[in-house]
């Protein structure tokens, strides 16, 4: 299994690379939007859709609706509002970012009090709404960091989607070397019994400190570091919870994995679904606070 998993990070690290800095914003939204379709295949399976002709119409319709604000919006160079952050208009970027936010949070309740007993939101029309309001914010919310300072530097919207994705790993990754040294006390034992506490202190100390590294390599124009560090512990956070919230929707659909299209990782969502959670946070609070 780590022989999978390593491999396949070597085979995706150059594509990825490619992606973050050597493609056209116009290019890098469209492997975005085929990368969220093949997630939304793997949450309609969460979601209970059982046949795969009914998963395939599900994840198009949400191609279908990221492909029409591609076209009803304003350029990608202005996503999400020509006036964001300075004044908050309800243009169509923004409205999907600002869905996706209250969709991260009810997830986040959900994950937050999962237990046994009966569940409201374990129907077809409640988790099948959530991925229609999730997945078209996490492309908006990707496109819109990596068209950050475009015209000016190339490179420098790549960079950020990068540090954003290090963010999460590190938070994914120092949870599990604190866990496996450390961990004795049980998180979540019923929707997650291999995560401990002790893990995720590990993970989110992890995290905000590569949230310091990032933001002195990138140079990020922070003026008031307490609020530069509760915003990185709160993503830290989201992204626990994020994949916490992932493991609830496979434990309540009896599925291990959500696909298998990465050898050793299972499938695209399994390795998105904290980035689903952080992304639109991400964007909007950094932009908001001027650190991009």
């Amino acid at each position: 299994m780590l022989k999978q998993r390593i491999l396949t990070a070597l085979f995706l690290l150059p594509l990825i690379v490619v992606l973050f800095f050597l493609t056209q914003l116009e290019y890098f939204a469209t492997a975005v939007a085929i990368i969220v379709y093949l997630v939304a295949l793997e949450w309609a399976k969460l979601a209970g859709i059982k046949s795969s002709v009914q998963g395939s119409f599900y994840a198009l319709a949400i191609s279908v609706a990221n492909i029409g604000l591609w076209f009803i919006g304003d350029d990608f160079l202005f996503w999400p509002s020509l006036s964001w952050p300075n004044t908050l208009v309800w243009d169509y970027p923004m409205i999907i970012l600002m869905s996706g936010i209250v969709a991260v949070t009810v997830s986040v309740v959900i994950a937050m009090t999962y237990s046994s007993l009966p569940k409201w939101w374990a129907n077809l029309p409640v988790r099948g709404l959530l991925g229609f309001a999730l997945l078209p914010a996490l492309f908006v919310a990707l496109v819109s960091i990596r068209k950050v300072d475009y015209l000016f530097d190339f490179y420098r919207g790549g960079a950020l989607v990068l540090f954003m994705f290090c963010m999460i790993w590190a938070a994914d990754t120092g949870a599990y070397i604190t866990g496996k040294i450390f961990g004795k006390n049980k998180l979540a034992p019923v929707v997650s019994p291999n995560k401990t506490w002790e893990g995720v202190f590990g993970g989110l100390f992890l995290s905000v400190t590569i949230a310091w590294v990032g933001a002195y390599l990138l140079k990020l124009d922070i003026n008031d570091p307490l609020a530069y560090s509760l915003v990185a512990f709160g993503l830290a956070v989201l992204s626990v919870l994020g994949d916490l919230f992932e493991s609830a929707m496979k434990r309540v659909a009896n599925i291990k994995d959500s696909g298998n299209l990465l050898p050793g990782h299972g499938g695209v969502l399994d390795r998105l679904d904290s980035t689903i959670a952080v992304a639109p946070f991400f964007f909007l609070s950094y932009s908001y606070f001027g650190w991009f």
